[in-house]
This record gives structure tokens, sequence and C-alpha cells, in this order.
């Protein structure tokens, strides 16, 4: 089944001018902590992204934050360890025809490349979502510092 849902080409030159700028902090997580981090919020049924995402980080073997809008952003899980997804330059979701929407049983597919899949590339690994929750980045800003 190829992915239905993909990054567009905007968003990949995005990607790939962010590349550089984005956190790995959240790859040297152990695999659960994420679950005890502020910024976690509500799990939610599904994401509707309209016509695309625009843009993703932080992605661990089993999480990754995606953006939608200028406020929205939401934490994606998937089932067992997704062994592409940490080192992903690009994403595509593998979900029902036509819904604009992911949700929990869709999949994610991560690729090396800003732009998605080649002729070439060895297929991707298909990582099933499983759950989505909201993140809210401020609120570790919100915490009480340790003294």
């Amino acid at each position: 089944m190829k992915p239905t849902f993909a990054l567009t080409a905007a968003s990949a030159a995005l990607l790939m001018a962010l590349a550089g700028c984005s956190s790995t902090a959240a790859s040297d997580e152990t695999a659960d902590e994420w679950r005890t981090d502020a910024r976690l919020g509500e799990r939610v049924d599904r994401i509707c992204f309209g016509s695309s995402i625009d843009n993703f980080r932080n992605a661990t073997r089993n999480t990754v934050i995606v953006e939608k809008g200028v406020n929205d952003e939401y934490l994606i899980e998937t089932v067992g360890r997704c062994y592409d997804l940490d080192h992903a330059l690009s994403l595509s979701f593998d979900n029902s025809p036509g819904a604009g929407c992911i949700s929990r049983g869709d999949a994610i597919y991560a690729y090396d490349s800003v732009f998605g899949p080649s002729q070439t590339d060895m297929p991707s690994v298909r990582c099933p979502i499983a759950a989505i929750y909201e993140w809210d980045e401020d609120a570790a800003e919100d915490e009480p510092a340790d003294e």
C-alpha cells in the first residue's frame, strides 16, 4: 500500500532549511520519558491536517511531534520500534483514502530524504500509530524551577 498523504514540496524545502536547527534532545530520552513530560496533553482521536502538516521534530524511535498550523502541535506514538523515525528528514502517512485525517491504526512512513521516497530507496518501514496526544511546547516554561 502506498502512503496517501505526504509533506508537500514546499514543506520539504522548509524541512531542509530547518533540519540543521531541529533539536535532537528527545532522541536521547529513554523510550517512555515523554509520558511524564509537562508538555504532554490530552489524548485525541485524530488529527485533521486539511492539506498538509507544517513541520515535525524531536522524532525518537517511537514518537514524533508534528505541527499543524501555528499553534497546534501533537505527539504521535507509534507501535513498537520504528527504526527509520528517529533519523527521518520527511514523513508520509498511510490513512484512509480521502480522509484528510490520521488516527490510531493509520501509519507513518519515515524517509531519509527531504523529498520523500525515490525509485532507488529501500521501502520505508510502516510504523502504525498507537496514540495521538496534544503537545504544548510552552508548558515546559510554565513549570516551577527546582530550587
